[in-house]
Order: C-alpha cells, then structure tokens, then sequence
C-alpha cells in the first residue's frame, strides 16, 4: 500500500474513533440516567414504581438498543467514573476505559507519554495499560519482556527446559555466568547433582526394570543408558508441554473479564478448544497404552479439516 494511502485511511480513522468515543461516552450518559451509579444498597425504587434491578433495566436498554448488557455497563461505569469535564478530546474511550480505575486518572490522561515511533506525545492502549500499571499485550520495554518470560515460566518444569534452551546460546550462557548470584546457583546445582550420582540416584533414567536384572559387577551399557536419558527427556517435554498450556491459560483467561467477543470469535475458540480436548484424549491414551498412532478422525481435526 502507498504511504500517502496509508496516511488518508489514518487520518479517517482518526476521526471515526473520535466519533465513536462520543457515541459510547452519550450512550454510557443514557445508561446513567436509567440507573445511576449507587453506593451499596443498588436500585432504590420509588413506592408504587416498577421493581426492576439494575441489572434487569440495563438489561432492557442494552436489548432495545442493540447491544450487549455487559457493553452497556461497561459504558456506563466509564461514564460514570469519567465527568464530561474530565474527559479529554481526541482521547479515545478505550483509553478512558483503562485509565478510569487509577488513583490520579484526571491528571495522568493530560499527560501522554512519548510515542517513539511518531515522535509525538499521544495516548494509545498499550501506553495507556502501562500508565496503570497493567501488563501489555506486546511487551516493548526490556522489564516488560522480563516479566512476560517469568509469567509464562511460571511453572518449574517449564522454566528449567526454557533455561536449558537459552543456556545453548554462547552469549546467553557468558553474560548469565557473569551474574554472582546466578553463577553460584549453578555451581551448587552441580555439586547437588555430583552428591545424586555418589548417592547412587543417577538410574532415575533407567528402562524400567533393566537396571535390576544387571549383575553386581556388570559393566552398564552406555547405548541403554543414553536411550534411558532420552525417554527421560521425552517425558519431561510432555509434562512440560501440558503444564505450559495450565500456565498460559491460567494467566490468559482472567484477563478475559469484560470482553466481548463476535460469534465468529466464539467459533474460532471452540475449534481450537475441540483439538485441545481431543489432543488431551490422544495423550493419555498414549501415556496409558503406549499407542500413539491416530484414527482418522483426530487426524482430520488436528489438520484443521
């Protein structure tokens, strides 16, 4: 695409979602007029006045107008947190939205943080999540890759593969051993390993049943002991494998609060939770029976077909 293009589709752009942003904000208003915003206690009818909940009157609005209930309440406690003279032009909802719940939002959304790409001072959504201390979709500070890697190797197994994989590069492995702390870590590590082996542990990775039909004084054979090491692998990959998906769910869905989703979304997830499910069925049979051939109808799915 032309850039002189690509700068008109911006510019139009603009303008849409500042117009949208007043749309929701108008929209968020009406939500609260219906049902303004009350400490504990809730809706409060007048006597002889219909007995609606809140939520049943949002509900009603939401379903008169179009729109989901939750995208109504959504608009609605923006509006509420944001008064029409706190809001700021040319600033979108999305941004109010994450803004609204910290502690100095009227005076922090007057001071837009430094876009590097544009040189300009502007509000964005990652900016805006940073700016209340949220975590990012796209990490773009050093501290903010740091913390990503930490969150998805927040499990122990898969943070020793992770650790094993960044060790084989040379400069990984020279600026890690660099680190005081680091560096004595994996010196009593290998001094706790060296304690394994005189201790007679080392035949964790043993074929089952091998190492008990040798003879005291058998010399051991180094092609088994290697086989051994590798199934050991394998399995330590499998575990980490499930528990990485654990992990990443856990810290992925609870962020999901609030969010809507369009129904060819919904689609798309049920396609992936259906090979999810059907993969989970594969492994454990394997892990049960030791077949891992596929009948033809996990095979289609798993292709995607």
């Amino acid at each position: 695409m032309l850039r002189d293009r690509f700068e008109e589709l911006v510019t139009e752009s603009v303008k849409l979602v500042h117009t949208m942003t007043r749309c929701q904000f108008a929209v968020g208003d009406m939500a609260l007029e219906i049902e303004p915003l009350r400490g504990h206690g809730g809706h409060q009818p007048a006597e002889g006045e219909d007995t609606l909940s809140v939520e049943a009157s949002l509900r009603v609005f939401a379903e008169e107008i179009g729109l989901s209930f939750h995208t109504v309440r959504t608009y609605r406690w923006v509006a509420a947190r944001w008064p029409v003279d706190q809001r700021q032009e040319g600033v979108s909802f999305e941004v109010h939205r994450i803004l609204a719940s910290a502690p100095d939002a009227y005076e922090q959304i007057k001071d837009p943080p430094l876009n590097e790409r544009t040189g300009r001072h502007q509000w964005s959504g990652d900016a805006a999540k940073r700016a209340a201390g949220w975590s990012t979709a796209t990490p773009v500070t050093a501290q903010e890759k740091i913390e990503s890697i930490r969150d998805l190797a927040a499990d122990e197994t898969v943070a020793a593969l992770a650790a094993c994989e960044l060790l084989q590069r040379p400069e990984v492995a020279f600026r890690a051993m660099r680190d005081r702390q680091a560096r004595e870590r994996v010196n009593q590590a290998q001094f706790d390993q060296a304690d394994l082996v005189e201790e007679g542990e080392e035949d964790w990775w043993d074929e089952p049943h091998e190492a008990d039909d040798a003879e005291d004084g058998d010399s051991v054979d180094p092609a088994r002991i290697v086989r051994g090491f590798h199934r050991a692998m394998e399995f330590t990959d499998l575990v980490g494998v499930c528990q990485g998906f654990v992990a990443g769910a856990s810290r992925l869905v609870p962020r999901l609060r609030g969010r809507e989703f369009t129904e060819a979304q919904v689609e798309l997830v049920g396609r992936q939770l259906e090979k999810i499910r059907a993969t989970a069925d594969w492994i454990e049979s394997a892990v049960a029976t030791g077949r891992v051939d596929l009948d033809e109808a996990l095979a289609e799915l798993l292709r995607g077909q």
